[in-house]
């Protein structure tokens, strides 16, 4: 009889335990050296977030933060880190550890960007982690598209104009 009530003081104190988890947005890739990936997401003042990035191999990653939309992508074309995005003014944190770590309050309402760099050691699968759960977090991608060039447009313009007033006057010479 006293195992009984021993047992059931037991499950009852087991009942006052929370019981708590954690959820998180969990984004999962593999990159090869000097590609990046770039995510964006919306903070309320006051919000905090924690980002973390961990990875399977000896790959070595680098881990930013803008408050506005960059505009490339900082990566050189010999797949190296250009020391430029340090100095740029929407940067407002980062990370080069070994396993990049950002925590980070929001002084203001607006849209962020994570990117993400393999700088070398790679190819390297990793695991994006943004706590806590609720946010939306949205893969984005840079254009890769160039801007049009103006010289080919207004050459293109005035050839097609000219060969059009060129048809127009054979035609009213008939």
């Amino acid at each position: 009889m006293n195992y009984k009530k021993i047992i059931l003081i037991c499950s009852l104190f087991f009942l006052l335990i929370p019981i708590t988890t954690v959820k998180a947005f969990i984004y999962t890739d593999y990159i090869k050296n000097g590609n990046y990936a770039f995510f964006l997401f919306d903070l309320q003042v006051g919000n905090n977030t924690q980002i973390s990035l961990n990875h399977e191999d000896s790959g070595n990653f680098t881990l930013f933060l803008f408050n506005k939309r960059p505009g490339q992508s900082y990566v050189k074309d010999d797949k190296s880190l250009d020391n430029d995005i340090f100095s740029n003014p929407s940067l407002v944190d980062f990370s080069l550890d070994d396993s990049p770590y950002i925590n980070y309050t929001s002084p203001e309402t607006k849209i962020y960007y994570i990117e993400i760099i393999l700088v070398d050691g790679g190819p390297d699968t990793y695991n994006l982690i943004i706590l806590p759960e609720g946010y939306t977090v949205t893969r984005y991608y840079l254009p890769i598209i160039p801007g049009y060039r103006l010289d080919f447009i207004l050459i293109s313009i005035i050839s097609a104009l000219g060969i059009a007033i060129l048809l127009f006057k054979k035609r009213l010479s008939r």
